[in-house]
């Protein structure tokens, strides 16, 4: 074969020295992409969170949900978030290939949702909210089907160290603002309106941040540090409920860990775990009143077992399809009205996820969800290992078990609890999920 001439030679270095420039303007601009889709995500993060803003146009309400209603300044405001949703998960629709079993069932129950407004009792906010709510759970579908466990988390991570971190700027700069002065007094509440609101956000973040560790050996020294700090914040809340989740979900991580590497170590796990669970149930229905003054709880919890009773009475006269989505709780509502005047507070919700649904959506809307909620534990014991994300999936699904038992997030519209929940609800019942 004859040698090349160095004319040749040099005339194939200027063709490579032309292209350079091109691949890397191309490389640049898809790293471009990269980053501001990623930084789009963190500011939706941080919008579903509900942190600050709600506190600061309207701080004499006391939750978000009841915000979103009163202000219409908080409801112009979400429209940029829903847009940019919207528009992030279009570029990335080809990817919601991979999570069709989670997007055809939380489409069932949103679908549920929209089709409530026939018989709601108030069926502008039940068709409103369930845009709001199609929308927070169009994002968690993008997050599972979009990113990586690796990357997922440490995104998620990365969001709560801003809100960690402005937590205590607000309490430690702007006390009036992050730390409660009244039957709360000293609790620190961060950006939130409530201590236990920011308590339960910072279990997400902890989770989080504990999942990023595991995975991500080169940057553990940070995210152990992001736990801590995240940690602190939870004992300062003074929310028993979300110290107690951010404990147990600490000691879930070295269990899921043997359960992925089998043998005798995870026999072991198993027994202990299902030994101290039927313990825990044992006392619990035979001294209920122990279990929660050993939690420092009321026996009543601070009167919600007569807000059930009263709600269970009502709910037997629309048993099978509720009030309506988002409908029983509105100021104008007559059955509730009923209820504050049993219970002589101004209740603003169940504080129970299951008897919120059930008078919101009725048995349908609760055997729905449960079935739901079902498929999600039974593909997580078979798959827990699968997703690749430090087990975050797996936290996060019982966490929201967890939660709902005291707070109303089920179908959660502008939540980031509920966004997170659907993520692992699509990323465990994945039919081509890639990691």
């Amino acid at each position: 074969m004859p040698a090349t001439s160095p004319a040749h030679r040099d005339n194939a270095q200027r063709r490579e020295t032309r292209s350079l420039p091109l691949a890397a303007k191309a490389l640049t601009w898809e790293q471009i992409l990269v980053y501001a889709e990623i930084a789009l995500t963190i500011f939706c993060i941080l919008m579903f969170s509900n942190a600050l803003i709600g506190p600061l146009f309207a701080p004499q309400t006391i939750d978000a949900a009841a915000a979103e209603s009163d202000s219409a300044i908080l409801r112009l405001m979400w429209l940029p978030v829903y847009g940019v949703t919207l528009a992030l998960a279009a570029f990335r629709l080809p990817r919601f290939m991979r999570i069709l079993p989670g997007l055809f069932m939380t489409g069932l129950l949103v679908g549920l949702c929209l089709a409530s407004s026939y018989w709601s009792i108030a069926a502008d906010i039940t068709t409103r909210r369930t845009i709001a709510v199609a929308v927070t759970t169009i994002f968690g579908l993008y997050l599972a089907a979009r990113y990586r466990g690796e990357d997922l988390v440490q995104i998620i991570a990365f969001s709560f160290a801003f809100l960690a971190f402005g937590s205590f700027f607000v309490c430690i700069c702007v006390p009036s603002l992050g730390i409660h002065n009244d039957i709360n007094a000293g609790a620190w509440k961060g950006l939130w309106y409530e201590k236990n609101q920011m308590a339960a956000m910072m279990v997400l973040g902890f989770i989080a941040a504990c999942a990023s560790a595991y995975i991500s050996p080169e940057r553990r020294r940070m995210w152990i540090g992001l736990a801590i700090t995240i940690f602190v914040l939870v004992i300062l809340s003074r929310s028993k409920t979300s110290l107690l989740a951010c404990m147990a979900s600490a000691l879930a991580i070295p269990v899921l860990m043997a359960l992925q590497r089998g043998g005798v170590l995870s026999v072991i796990f198993v027994w202990l775990a299902t030994t101290a669970a039927l313990v825990g149930g044992t006392l619990f229905y035979a001294a209920p009143a122990l279990i929660f003054k050993a939690l420092g709880k009321d026996p009543t919890l601070t009167g919600r077992t007569e807000i059930w009773a009263s709600l269970m009475r009502l709910s037997d006269k629309h048993p099978w399809l509720g009030y309506g989505y988002k409908a029983f709780w509105t100021p104008s509502s007559v059955p509730a009205a009923v209820v504050r005047a049993e219970t002589h507070w101004d209740v603003p919700s169940a504080h129970n996820g299951w008897l919120d649904l059930l008078i919101q959506l009725g048995w349908v809307g609760v055997i729905m969800f449960g079935l739901v909620l079902a498929a999600g534990f039974f593909c997580a014991l078979f798959r827990f290992a699968r997703v690749k994300d430090g087990f975050f999936s797996v936290l996060i699904l019982l966490l929201f078990s967890f939660l709902i038992l005291s707070e109303s997030f089920i179908l959660s519209q502008n939540s980031l609890i509920w966004a997170l929940f659907v993520c692992a609800l699509a990323r465990l019942t994945a039919n081509a999920l890639e990691d």
